[in-house]
């Protein structure tokens, strides 16, 4: 998700579901944010979700000769 940091001073927001660090300041004030920790982070009220961002995922194909190896 995108959430938009309304404050000015720089700061560091520890993701309560990931654990990610996410890095807000009056120049980065639009971070993408794991969903899990977005609704968390948004009850602050100096934070807003700014919208929805599906990321496509990319299949891993597995052989016999383990991962990353394409059969």
């Amino acid at each position: 998700m995108r959430v938009r940091y309304g404050g000015g001073r720089p700061v560091v927001v520890k993701g309560p579901a990931t654990g990610a660090d996410y890095r807000f300041s009056g120049i980065e004030r639009l971070q993408l944010v794991h969903p899990q920790d977005a609704v968390v982070i948004v009850r602050n009220p100096l934070f807003r979700i700014e919208g929805v961002v599906e990321v496509d995922t990319v299949p891993v194909v597995f052989s016999r000769k383990g991962p990353g190896h394409h059969a």
